[in-house]
């Protein structure tokens, strides 16, 4: 019977939802791999470390990066006063060479830099960089913070404050086209103009909550969630004119809560939730759905085209309003069920090339190989190359940050490649087929590098556990094939009819191909 090979060497077609993608470059995960800097291989991202030696007690939720004193900006996190919930910001250094930096988990202070009395709203925390104030919200309320710690906090109406009546609120952002800053909460966008506060500019229908805003062009978009959970979200195109009661555009966004907004290399990027959980202030997720989703979608004209939809579990995917936008991607965070697991921690869209799609990639996971085991997830910040993650797990608060050395012995990178049964060959499922050889290829391997090949079959393909084939970890290797599964001397998989692989990466051991070699065995009646 005939031989059949399936080569990839290319890996920048992202996460897929459809387990049997035709496409070669497709996986079902890639966890802690960068694959769009270079698409022909996939290389692992450094260990994370503890962020905050005091994470539990400051419970930082939100960042900003902000000038603090003379030309020296510093990272910025919005947490709360030991054993309260009243607001308290703290500081680290952008560096990596002193204390309270990048290179280690300490976290300092400013004087005045806590908020008198009520709870901390951790969904806007924004520097206006024309004022020198980061802002943020508590309830009706708008504070603002001196960076350089010679102010004092200004709440309740006073200073650069704004006393607002409102039930939700999210991030706002300093257009760069006018050089102000707008701030949305519930159905409205609040100005403020070189310390000169309007409270309300823009009101959009009632029915909406705005939960992201970016900006397009000259244009801020305005991403608009319906209140009821169930139901299409909008997004709205406003020129910043506020003497206009028009809106520049209106564009029905389709089916779902509508959670995150940005412009990714000139296109508009929306992604939407149905079922699954709510988080922070933005309006409650409906749970009438049988299965969550996760929409991605892109404006094309005046549509919004759908380009991936993530089917995960039920009522547990979580997508907070948390982004960024950084090397031509747009960051976000999300726990969600793939591939038989839960996955959380940061994700990401991005392409390879302005011609390419653009694709899905989880970037890393929040404690490297650790799973969580009841996660939260509040927000992140990227600083160059550090990657810092606020999260919850158990009831502790924690935070994660890359670490300053480059160690690569704590985290796991994983490929899980989509479900192959011989169709991209002119096969398909109703054949046997024997597993013949299987080879990984690699960059040199450095002295730690750790390849591990693993499969499952079948019905155990959902959600089953894997088995190895085999663990390469031989100094300067490029390949490793398996023919006998080294563990126990048995042979590779035979009558199996689907196959999936798993590889994993440890000890910074990049990825450069995946070659297999199938034998398509006589069809036969099953007899069970």
């Amino acid at each position: 019977m005939p031989i059949i090979e399936t080569k990839i060497d290319k890996f920048d077609g992202g996460i897929v939802n459809d387990p049997r993608d035709s496409r070669e470059n497709v996986a079902r995960i890639i966890s802690n791999f960068d694959i769009l800097t270079n698409p022909r291989k996939m290389s692992p991202y450094r260990d994370s470390e503890d962020g905050d030696t005091d994470s539990n007690n400051k419970r930082i939720r939100n960042f900003a990066i902000a000038l603090r004193t003379g030309t020296t900006y510093s990272l910025y996190g919005l947490g709360v006063t030991t054993g309260a919930g009243v607001a308290e910001v703290y500081y680290k250094n952008l560096t990596d060479t002193s204390t309270n930096d990048l290179g280690d988990g300490g976290f300092t202070e400013t004087l005045n830099n806590a908020s008198a009395s009520g709870a901390a709203n951790f969904d806007l925390f924004v520097y206006y960089a024309l004022q020198g104030r980061i802002y943020g919200a508590k309830a009706n309320v708008i504070w603002a913070y001196d960076p350089a710690g010679s102010a004092t906090f200004a709440e309740g109406g006073t200073g650069e404050s704004l006393n607002v009546t409102y039930t939700s609120i999210a991030q706002g952002l300093v257009h760069s086209k006018d050089d102000i800053l707008y701030v949305p909460y519930d159905n409205k966008i609040a100005r403020n103009n070189a310390g000169t506060w309007t409270a309300t500019v823009l009101t959009i229908p009632t029915h909406y909550v705005i939960s992201s805003i970016c900006e397009f062009g000259n244009f801020i978009a305005i991403a608009a969630a319906p209140i009821a959970g169930i139901g299409n979200s909008r997004v709205y195109l406003w020129d910043r004119d506020s003497s206009l009661v028009t809106l520049s555009e209106s564009i029905d966004w389709g089916e779902g809560v509508i959670k995150i907004l940005e412009e990714v290399d000139g296109e508009l990027i929306g992604i939407s939730q149905i079922g699954g959980a709510a988080t922070g202030s933005i309006p409650l997720i409906a749970t009438a759905s049988f299965a969550d989703k996760v929409i991605f979608r892109r404006l094309v004209g005046t549509r919004a085209i759908k380009f991936l939809t993530l089917i995960g579990g039920s009522d547990t995917t979580v997508l907070p309003i948390a982004k960024q936008k950084a090397n031509q991607r747009l960051y976000f965070m999300m726990i969600v069920t793939l591939n038989g697991a839960l996955r959380e921690g940061v994700w990401s869209i991005g392409r390879p090339t302005i011609d390419s799609p653009f694709v899905l990639v989880h970037e890393r996971t929040p404690n490297n190989a650790t799973a969580l085991t009841s996660p939260i997830l509040y927000n992140f910040i990227l600083a160059e190359d550090y990657l810092l993650q606020s999260y919850n797990d158990t009831a502790v608060f924690e935070m994660s940050k890359t670490i300053d050395t480059a160690t690569f012995t704590s985290q796991i990178a994983i490929y899980e490649s989509q479900i192959f049964d011989g169709r991209r060959k002119g096969f398909d499922a109703s054949y046997y087929k024997k597993l013949k050889e299987i080879s990984v290829t690699t960059e040199f391997l450095p002295a730690a590098g750790d390849v591990r090949m693993r499969y499952r079959t079948d019905a155990n393909i959902p959600s089953g556990s894997w088995t190895t084939i085999f663990t390469n970890t031989t100094d300067n290797s490029i390949s490793r094939t398996g023919i006998n599964i080294a563990s126990t001397g048995a042979e590779l998989p035979d009558d199996y009819k689907e196959i999936q692989f798993r590889i994993e990466s440890l000890g910074n051991a990049e990825i450069t191909g995946l070659i297999f070699k199938e034998e398509i065995k006589p069809k036969r009646y099953d007899t069970a």
